[in-house]
């Protein structure tokens, strides 16, 4: 900015100074016209015509000599001063990359250059004290080969994506250092293109979560140490209740009834929470075990709507089922399809005001893909939140104050039926519904 000020006012100068030479010579020629034509009024000596003539032309020399110097001096001060730009520039531009190099090699997170291929070049010394290494230990090494063999499968779809310029942007990957420890991180892989030759390269990033995921596991298994402890207790009261209830040791008075089967009801959330928790954990640690089986989907989804009928009554909701022999054999583990059926149905349940309708349907198509559609005429997910609806602990703002509910359970439908091989989606408008599509 300063030299660009410079050159303004070099130029202003420049112009005026110019301009006034041009005005002075233009003035010159128009009194040598009345000195050569009336001399004894300028001059006081007597000078002839030839005289006078030959002083003119010295003068006007003179004035010539001055005007070309003056604009040579400006054409080379110009010249000069927009090399000293130039210069001052480059030396700017040069102490910026330095400034930026500088802040590259410094910088607490590890970034590293890679080329076409996924070749390590130029990490920064956060990438060198992540890995271990020194520069020539990793220099030239694929990143994708710095993970276990475990998790070959991920690592290979991530480098198709780096070849491929799909964006990689926070994927949880383990990554092998040099000692041998496995650390988890962050990997974000930026594209860069060379201008001068337009080859490609990429910038990864590697932010280090070993200790959030080692805190993670530790509250996991709390969890689940946690929730076998209860699992005990809550179903030896559920154990007692019913005892209790079916009068094998007394019958009970009306008032005691009442609130034996408060307790009850009380008892069985209780169960399902723990049960919740103990899945969850399961899929965390990764010890949730797949037995897969011929599988009837058609009883699953009778029983989880006997389980809820009595829900299903009091709200006059209307089941339209669209089975149409389908799904009654299929391959799958029956038992936490049919948690993941429940979690659907019992969600469409709650939610749905009284008069509405919820739709089950199965398809089967014979490319072999296996549909279950749970659909309702709810409440809906605001548009805005609909990509959280599958984390943990996550309620949309719409749910009605007083419904329970521990927002674990499409986390855990999602989780189990990825465990099994599947997927999830839906699709959803606020005050009109949703629509959740389960493919095994």
């Amino acid at each position: 900015m300063k030299k660009s000020l410079l050159l303004t006012e070099h130029l202003t100068i420049s112009s005026v100074v110019l301009c006034i030479l041009l005005g002075l010579v233009f003035l010159f020629f128009y009194v040598t016209e009345d000195v050569l034509s009336r001399p004894q009024i300028y001059f006081s000596t007597d000078l002839s015509s030839a005289e006078v003539q030959f002083l003119i032309i010295r003068i006007a020399l003179v004035l010539i000599s001055v005007l070309v110097s003056c604009i040579i001096y400006l054409l080379l001060s110009m010249h000069t001063r927009t090399e000293l730009a130039i210069i001052g520039a480059t030396k700017s531009l040069n102490t910026s990359l330095e400034q930026f190099e500088k802040l590259y090699e410094e910088a607490p997170v590890p970034y590293i250059i890679l080329n076409e291929a996924g070749e390590i070049h130029k990490p920064n010394k956060a990438a060198l004290r992540f890995f271990g290494v020194v520069p020539g230990e990793i220099e030239g090494k694929n990143l994708f080969h710095y993970q276990p063999e475990e998790d070959k499968d991920k690592i290979e779809k991530l480098f198709r994506y780096y070849k491929s310029n799909i964006p990689i942007n926070n994927e949880e990957v383990r990554m092998i250092t040099k000692s041998g420890a496995v650390r988890w991180a962050l990997l974000s892989v930026f594209e860069i293109i060379n201008p001068e030759n337009s080859t490609r390269a990429g910038l990864a990033t590697i932010f280090d979560i070993t200790e959030h995921k080692k805190l993670d596991q530790a509250k996991t298994e709390f969890v689940s140490l946690a929730s076998h402890q209860l699992h005990t207790p809550v179903a030896t009261v559920k154990w007692f209740m019913e005892m209790l209830l079916s009068n094998d040791i007394g019958e009970l008075s009306p008032k005691q009834k009442d609130y034996a089967v408060r307790v009850q009801k009380v008892n069985e959330e209780m169960i399902d929470l723990v049960e919740t928790l103990l899945n969850v954990s399961r899929i965390e640690v990764g010890s949730l075990k797949i037995e897969s089986k011929p599988t009837n989907v058609v009883e699953l989804a009778e029983s989880v709507l006997t389980e809820l009928s009595s829900q299903i009554e009091a709200k006059n909701i209307i089941i339209d089922k669209q089975y149409n022999d389908n799904l009654k054999d299929i391959q799958s583990d029956p038992k936490l399809l049919r948690i993941a059926i429940q979690n659907l149905l019992s969600n469409a349940v709650k939610y749905t005001p009284e008069g509405g309708t919820i739709a089950i349907t199965f398809k089967d198509s014979f490319l072999g893909d296996k549909t279950i559609i749970v659909s309702d005429t709810g409440a809906g997910i605001p548009k805005n939140q609909q990509d959280k609806i599958f984390t943990k602990l996550f309620r949309a703002d719409n749910v009605t104050p007083g419904t329970q509910g521990t927002g674990l359970g499409l986390y855990l439908v999602k989780s189990m039926v990825e465990q099994m091989g599947g997927n999830i989606s839906f699709v959803s408008e606020e005050n009109k519904g949703s629509t959740f599509t389960i493919k095994i």
